[in-house]
């Protein structure tokens, strides 16, 4: 009985990890009593004395009641053995998914049974590869197994254009404007060439 557990051929390693993870739950530590209500029951059935699994012996060893307990005038083991059931129930609909074994404890008993659990944890090479078939597939696709777009190349940014550098045979200025203004600067330019010329003849004259 000590490597395997009782109706079914549960390795005793698992059961005490699935034990440990429930005492880990919230739910068990927020209780002490309930914890240790499951701790002793399923020790005792993994030691092979499942049979001296009673409310006597819950009461005096697990729930620190005193040796006069007597459980036909004290119904608080079956209480906190309903207790014990709900809270593996909804530790079980939670974290406890991805224990190995289920801790059950049969209504109108104290004895645990226990049952593995098929469901299992992906492994990390499974988790990977899915999360590298959803990065190239949308989610509906990818769960289809259906082809998904080509993954597109980041866009390149293009280079800054370049201003043209001017080429022969263009013209010198871009705009009227600009060929108006260099116009006027050369008429400019031509009068006073004029006016000085002629300040000079009379200079010259006087």
């Amino acid at each position: 009985m000590s490597e395997q557990t009782r109706a079914e051929t549960v390795l005793a390693d698992a059961v005490r990890r699935s034990l440990d993870g429930c005492l880990r739950a919230p739910a068990f530590r927020r209780s002490p009593k309930l914890a240790a209500f499951l701790g002793y029951i399923v020790e005792e059935e993994l030691a092979g004395r499942g049979e001296t699994i009673k409310a006597y012996t819950i009461a005096t060893q697990a729930l620190g009641r005193a040796d006069s307990f007597d459980p036909s005038n004290d119904p608080s083991v079956r209480v906190e053995a309903g207790r014990l059931r709900r809270v593996l129930d909804e530790v079980y609909a939670d974290e406890g998914r991805a224990l190995p074994v289920r801790i059950l404890v049969p209504v109108g008993a104290y004895r645990p049974s226990f049952e593995s659990q098929s469901a299992e944890i992906p492994s990390r090479e499974a988790v990977s590869r899915e999360s590298t078939i959803e990065e190239v597939l949308p989610r509906g696709e990818a769960a289809r197994g259906l082809p998904g777009p080509a993954a597109v190349p980041a866009r390149i940014p293009a280079p800054p254009a370049l201003r043209p550098s001017p080429r022969a045979g263009s013209p010198l200025f871009e705009n009227r404007g600009q060929a108006v203004l260099a116009l006027l600067l050369v008429l400019i330019a031509f009068l006073l060439t004029i006016e000085i010329g002629l300040q000079i003849y009379i200079i010259t004259q006087t």
